[in-house]
């Protein structure tokens, strides 16, 4: 499995994206175009198993016989993670489930203004007093849970450490850095969140041309997580609001979240990582030993590379091809509901190596005629996932072309569900399977 960020440290970020960056001049949108062609033309004639009256010319008359088959045909199978790459996610989660999942969100900004326009006026006046700082936040409401009243405490998390590691900045949630918290009702979570900061902090902060770094914890003992909108240049990002002197006809200013964290190659993307992000202090348990992992905290995505017999595949009219997998219970919270399991398709090619990198650049399986799953994380049983567009399309696309299909979580990077398949270790009748229904080709001429 590639690297995890299991100690939440912010170098394995930088690993991560660097891997990404190395292959991002590969000519995905090509690539893409040339498997969405292969899907077009492999579906021309599709579903007509009767073959022949429909379309004389193209499928013939002659009488064929329709094999059924079930093969192993997943050639290597793995787990990778972890998923979003930070910076990428237009998330953060903040949540304290327990013993299955705890996490903080760090915001910094680390450029503030020490001057200002009153009302957009034309002149320019030094802040010399703070009035009513708050921190907002932007909330997903569906990806937030709470049944029972909650509070949120804020932490000076600033530090002279190097802070690119969570250990050190796990550390900084304690009792003598706490600035503020707020509690919420049992069934207050709304579309936004609004943090008193002490104005007296932030004046020092300002006057000593400073930054603000500042971290939000759930109290423990409460059951609750919000999702919290993580995105800065594309909204909706956190802001710091505050008036920026006693005086009460002034405007308030909105100050986005920033770093001014450098490094070696630092491109916009990655920044992004060093802005608002989740540092997680107690995540999904490890996965038993043979199983393909989709979801958890942080996320996991499972990997299924595929073979077909050329007998099948080139020399057939393939009218059938289902995945079969076979779902294992999975704990953590809310393992009761329904999520969304979502299959995207490669298109990479053999240039592209790495699994975890191959698996980040794929396409929505939608695209392929490949449908989403609404699996439950306790339940089990066999699950069928249909791939007859996607396999038709492997026949006359570049055999160069990886052929694979990665499984993700719709709610990726934002929530602790999980869901668990067996993988190729398992015993045959559990492990993944491909379930095909083919018509061997007749060759035919015009007379």
């Amino acid at each position: 499995m590639p690297e995890r960020f299991s100690d939440g440290s912010m170098s394995s970020a930088r690993s991560a994206w660097s891997r990404l960056r190395d292959v991002a001049r590969v000519p995905r949108a090509l690539l893409l175009g040339a498997v969405l062609a292969a899907v077009a033309v492999t579906s021309a004639c599709t579903e007509e198993l009767a073959g022949g009256e429909g379309c004389p010319l193209l499928c013939p008359q002659q009488q064929q016989t329709f094999r059924d088959t079930v093969i192993d045909g997943v050639v290597f199978d793995t787990t990778l993670g972890p998923y979003p790459v930070l910076g990428v996610s237009n998330g953060a989660l903040l949540a304290s489930r327990g013993d299955t999942l705890e996490t903080y969100v760090v915001v910094r900004f680390d450029a503030l203004p020490d001057f200002f326009n009153p009302n957009g006026l034309p002149v320019t006046e030094e802040i010399t007093a703070v009035d009513s700082t708050v921190l907002r936040f932007f909330v997903d409401t569906v990806g937030s849970r709470a049944a029972e009243p909650f509070t949120i405490e804020v932490f000076n998390v600033d530090t002279t450490q190097s802070d690119s590691s969570s250990a050190v900045v796990r550390s900084l949630f304690r009792a003598d850095r706490k600035l503020s918290e707020i509690t919420i009702p049992a069934g207050g979570i709304t579309d936004s969140l609004r943090i008193p900061i002490p104005d007296a902090f932030l004046l020092s902060r300002i006057e000593a041309r400073g930054r603000l770094r500042v971290g939000l914890r759930i109290a423990t003992p409460a059951n609750a997580q919000l999702r919290l909108g993580a995105l800065v240049n594309g909204e909706p990002a956190p802001r710091l609001t505050f008036d920026p002197s006693t005086d009460t006809t002034y405007l308030p200013l909105d100050v986005t979240p920033r770093t001014g964290f450098v490094g070696n190659e630092l491109d916009d993307v990655l920044r992004l990582a060093y802005t608002v992000y989740t540092v997680t202090e107690r995540g999904t348990e490890p996965q038993p030993l043979g199983t393909l992992g989709v979801g958890g905290w942080p996320s996991r995505r499972a990997y299924l590379r595929f073979d077909i017999p050329s007998a099948i595949l080139d020399s057939s009219t393939v009218v059938r091809a289902d995945l079969l997998l076979t779902q294992r219970p999975a704990g953590g919270p809310d393992r009761s509901d329904t999520i969304v399991v979502q299959p995207f398709i490669g298109i990479t090619t053999s240039a592209v190596s790495d699994p975890y990198i191959a698996t980040s650049l794929t396409a929505n399986g939608l695209l392929a005629g490949v449908d989403f799953a609404r699996l439950v994380p306790r339940d089990s049983g066999e699950r069928v996932f249909r791939l007859v567009n996607l396999v038709r399309s492997w026949s006359v696309l570049n055999p160069d072309v990886t052929r694979f299909l990665a499984l993700r979580f719709e709610g990726e990077g934002s929530l602790g569900n999980e869901i668990r398949f067996f993988d190729r270790t398992a015993p045959p009748a559990l492990r993944p399977r491909m379930r095909i229904t083919y018509m061997p080709r007749t060759e035919f001429s015009l007379p």
